[in-house]
């Protein structure tokens, strides 16, 4: 009898292993605050409820295994399934991605949007999956703008001259001097006194920031330039891919596309409840005038990434891109 109700028991543990849901990690880089981590959160979600409940998903940031940079080697090697790769990562290994962080590339978000989830977007996850990223879909990773103590600048004749804050980086750095105007790269917790002892006309960063950091008391003017905009991929790993059969390779990507609309969708009110809020501060609202003008100042800035044929024309494919709905 014992030996029957061991079998039986045995039994019944290799019916419930058999079962056990298939743990994966993935890992993005800011917190659960952030629309890209509740991107990734809804990705898992949606892959449980598509394969039944054959995968479960542990979502890890920054606090858990480190930077970009840290993280990259791990996720090569395949100790991680899945990771929101920011367009710096992926031009490591793909350089024309270096093209979609060129500065006034794109008019606004909708407009890069449109372009990743169009033709240009499958050549380049093509190239990507060749150097072991298969991208399952294109995140949006926000824009920055700028914002002025004084006067609104919105031709690009009217940059020339402003002291203009802007990130440690050669290709901010030399857009703000192809306008004319003057970089500095102050430390950002000295940016809102600089702001306020008139020592800064302007700086820039996203709507969220420009609201949390209160820069818009001494700088109340934001002007949507869309200057840098982010594009983001959810990538899985090569190992994990070639380990998954065609339906749920197919569950994945599906699971991926619904994670973007709703990440898309969580950036998109979080931005609209900044900028309601902004209004009732007093802030005013700017559009750029002439944006073309903007693009042709930047030759300098331009040249070391489209220094090869493949780079310079996929640039002109996304400037001369018609402007058409974007999906959310």
């Amino acid at each position: 009898m014992r030996r029957l109700l061991t079998a039986a028991l045995l039994l019944c543990l290799g019916i419930h292993a058999a079962h056990a849901a298939t743990p994966l990690k993935g890992w993005v880089l800011e917190n659960n605050e952030y629309p890209n981590h509740q991107g990734l959160i809804h990705f898992f979600q949606v892959l449980q409820q598509k394969t039944n409940n054959k995968y479960s998903g542990q979502v890890l940031w920054r606090q858990d295994l480190g930077n970009q940079k840290e993280v990259l080697p791990k996720f090569k090697k395949g100790e991680l399934d899945l990771a929101i790769i920011s367009n710096a990562g992926l031009a490591e290994a793909v350089p024309e991605m270096e093209v979609m962080s060129l500065p006034f590339l794109f008019r606004d978000q909708n407009h890069m949007m449109q372009v990743l989830d169009g033709e240009i977007g499958d050549s380049l996850r093509k190239s990507l999956e060749a150097k072991g990223f298969t991208v399952l879909a294109w995140y949006n990773g926000g824009s920055r703008s700028f914002y002025a103590r004084g006067k609104a600048p919105q031709y690009a004749s009217e940059f020339e001259g402003k002291r203009i804050r802007v990130a440690n980086r050669e290709s901010m750095i030399n857009m703000v001097k192809g306008l004319g105007a003057q970089p500095s790269t102050l430390a950002y917790d000295k940016v809102q006194a600089a702001l306020d002892a008139n020592e800064l006309d302007m700086a820039e960063n996203d709507i969220v920031s420009y609201l949390i950091s209160n820069h818009y008391k001494e700088a109340p003017n934001y002007i949507f330039s869309h200057h840098n905009v982010l594009p983001e991929a959810i990538v899985v790993s090569t190992q994990r891919w070639k380990a998954l059969d065609a339906a749920d390779r197919e569950a994945f990507q599906a699971a991926a596309k619904e994670s973007a609309t709703h990440m898309r969708r969580l950036r998109a009110e979080k931005e609209a409840a900044a900028k309601t809020a902004l209004e009732k501060q007093g802030v005013k609202f700017y559009e750029l005038k002439n944006p073309l003008n903007f693009v042709s100042r930047m030759k300098t800035t331009y040249a070391p990434v489209v220094a090869n044929e493949a780079s310079t024309a996929l640039m002109f494919r996304i400037v001369t891109q018609s402007p058409s709905k974007a999906a959310p």
